[in-house]
């Protein structure tokens, strides 16, 4: 993990289409797996590509990693020479993205403010000693978040509430929404725009081990841009499922998850 204090000037790109000098950049230089590195600890997505796979605002999830104050630690860096100038574009990997995708349903789903967030993980980050204090300890949601501290021998398990003083109140719908989105026996994330309200549907899915952890219909391995780019490209929905031997729906809930994240292009 790199100081970002060292690295103050990023390159901000809320489009997936980063521009042909920073594609090459990014193409050329991202960072190469390691002999037994787990594929999920790699940092291989940008933020563009990363929030249209997790179907957020590019710049919230800018503003969450590489701003003044951010509140979360991304995995990896990319400095490029642009401009006479050394820039750096965040790189993310799969469990970065898993960490983003739970403080995303807890700031849209369940209405935990940005203040309280960014307070509460700092908080955790100083109590766990961890970058990653969601990824590598069990934290449940109360009214605040609560670090989930194991019972040994006499004592007791408790809760330590994040960012406030307050006696915790356990809030099982969060927790809920984690374990249908987040699978950690399966490594599996099910991230879906219409999660606010519908904790059923899981059109879409990615995984580390599936097409290098790209988002893909769920139970397959369709990358779900190849769908949008023939949609785009003036395809009929119905052949579009016929060649890949899929049902309409399951092409329309997918382009319906990434088309409002994608740039029309005239």
């Amino acid at each position: 993990m790199y100081d970002q204090s060292q690295y103050p000037h990023f390159v901000r790109t809320d489009n997936i289409f980063l521009g042909p000098d920073i594609e090459e950049a990014v193409y050329y230089n991202k960072p190469i797996r390691q002999p037994k590195q787990p594929k999920a600890e790699v940092p291989t997505y940008t933020i563009p590509e990363a929030a249209t796979f997790l179907a957020m605002s590019s710049g919230t999830l800018y503003s969450w990693y590489a701003s003044e104050h951010p509140i979360l630690r991304a995995s990896g860096y990319l400095k490029i020479a642009r401009e006479s100038v050394n820039a750096y574009i965040v790189l993310l990997s799969f469990r970065d993205l898993e960490e983003a995708y739970k403080i995303h349903l807890l700031r849209f789903k369940h209405h935990k403010s940005l203040q309280y967030l960014r307070v509460a993980m700092s908080d955790a980050r100083e109590k766990t000693g961890s970058e990653h204090p969601l990824l590598t300890h069990e934290i449940d949601v109360m009214q605040r978040l609560a670090l989930i501290i194991p019972g040994r021998g006499k004592r007791a398990r408790r809760a330590i509430t994040l960012g406030d003083s307050s006696v915790p109140d356990y809030i099982p719908e969060v927790v809920k929404t984690w374990g249908i989105r987040i699978s950690k026996t399966r490594n599996e994330m099910f991230p879906w725009r219409y999660a606010a309200d519908d904790d059923v549907s899981t059109p879409v899915a990615m995984n580390p081990e599936v097409m290098s952890g790209r988002l893909v219909l769920t139970g397959t391995r369709i990358p779900v841009n190849i769908l949008w780019g023939r949609s785009r490209a003036g395809e009929d929905i119905k052949k579009i499922a016929d060649d890949y031997r899929i049902d309409e729906r399951q092409v329309r809930q997918a382009l319906s998850h990434i088309d409002e994240a994608i740039p029309k292009v005239a």
